[in-house]
């Protein structure tokens, strides 16, 4: 399948990442972002996105829950070497299939790009998010190109504003120095 336009984007959410590809009908296996996702179940049609910004469309034949995550059959991705050349894309879904969200809830994909800020002045921006298996955490860049982690616990958030792209942070006490080199694609299992 050709990539999309860029424009592709447009309305979509990232929901997770293709870990590896399972069995020899090319299913795919996907680390949702957050565990407890149902929009990959629902989905009827995906956009895969490589870490260089190609894009691919396809519809979903079937998905099922598993242990690690949810498996995704796609139609064109026949064999265990077509899932296999997709690891490491991005999963992302159009926004409109997705449950509807509370007062007060966001996606966490909805936080990169926001600006960081702390009582004692700018942070830097959200470049990435991180999935523990304790805790999620934002990436954040520094002015000078340094990195930082911050877990997403209420006790060092302040104010998420999406609509603003602004998180406010209550103190800097939850900031930890990035490992160096690490991307998620590494994180992958």
């Amino acid at each position: 399948m050709a990539p999309q336009a860029d424009d592709e984007l447009d309305g979509t959410i990232r929901i997770g990442r293709v870990t590896r590809g399972h069995g020899v009908t090319g299913a795919l296996e996907v680390r949702p972002d957050w565990e407890e996702s149902r929009g990959l179940l629902a989905a009827r049609q995906v956009v895969l996105e490589s870490e260089a910004g190609v894009l691919r469309a396809y519809a979903v034949r079937g998905s099922r829950r598993t242990p690690k995550g949810v498996l995704l059959e796609l139609d064109g991705v026949s064999d265990r070497d077509a899932a296999d050349a997709l690891r490491g894309y991005a999963v992302r879904v159009r926004r409109e299939l997705l449950p509807q969200l509370a007062e007060g809830e966001y996606y966490l994909s909805d936080l990169i790009g926001a600006d960081v800020d702390s009582p004692e002045g700018p942070v830097g921006r959200v470049v990435e998010v991180q999935m523990y298996p304790s805790v999620d955490a934002i990436v954040i860049e520094a002015g000078d190109g340094s990195r930082f982690e911050q877990p997403l616990l209420d006790e060092w958030l302040g104010r998420v504003d999406v609509a603003g792209r602004r998180v406010s942070l209550s103190s800097r006490d939850g900031l930890i120095e990035a490992p160096k080199g690490r991307s998620a694609k590494e994180d992958s299992p």
